[in-house]
């Protein structure tokens, strides 16, 4: 496995952007870019999990699981105050916890998202209602999968890896475009040491999703 140097990942990122003459207004998105650009291209074992074999032909290792979920390098399970590992929810809780965080009703949630026993969460409308382009579908799956990962399962930062492969389940992942298609979102960002932060504006994009993903709302 390679270890990503975080800040001197940050500092090439900064430089590149600095290098490319990006207007101050813009600099913000192309240092995002960058990033992610940086750190696929730096971190070969994380992208190495989207392969199927290794360069040996050999499968790649599948990353351990703790709490019934996949976890990888950086992304730790939720804690309690005490420090100790806390369990998965259970699907009451997990669909209680989204609603109250979200403010949407859980009979919505429970129509739209489905949680596993393993801690998975899957989204149910098949893709054509997920938007009109796959690059819209690719930011609805972003929103209601990373949306409910935060604050169903409290994940911080938000493991990526199962985002990307919801996304291939419903086929609108494009991985030289996951930046892109992040890009429009403006609750959810590229955390520097991997994965996804949410910012406050992350219930407007979760909603957003789910109005689309229900019919009851126009994606902007």
């Amino acid at each position: 496995m390679v270890i990503v140097d975080v800040d001197e990942l940050i500092q090439k990122a900064w430089k590149a952007v600095e290098k490319a003459g990006v207007p101050a207004t813009m600099q913000n998105d192309a240092f995002k870019e960058a990033v992610a650009f940086l750190r696929d291209g730096d971190a070969p074992g994380r992208d190495s999990r989207e392969k199927s074999t290794g360069s040996h032909g050999a499968k790649p290792k599948k990353p351990a699981k703790r709490g019934g979920t996949s976890r990888t390098r950086g992304f730790e399970a939720p804690k309690g105050d005490d420090g100790a590992v806390k369990d998965l929810p259970d699907r009451e809780t997990f669909f209680r916890t989204l609603s109250s965080e979200s403010g949407i009703e859980e009979q919505i949630l429970t129509d739209v998202l489905q949680y596993t026993a393993q801690g998975d969460v899957h989204v149910l409308p098949p893709s054509k209602d997920l938007g009109d382009s796959k690059a819209a579908q690719a930011r609805t799956v972003i929103a209601l999968v990373a949306g409910a990962r935060a604050h169903g399962l409290g994940e911080d930062p938000v493991d990526d890896s199962p985002v990307r492969e919801e996304m291939k389940k419903k086929r609108c992942y494009d991985r030289s475009n996951f930046s892109f298609h992040l890009r429009p979102l403006k609750g959810f960002n590229f955390d520097p040491s991997g994965g996804l932060v949410l910012t406050s504006k992350w219930i407007d994009d979760f909603s957003a999703a789910i109005k689309t993903a229900t019919g009851t709302g126009t994606e902007e």
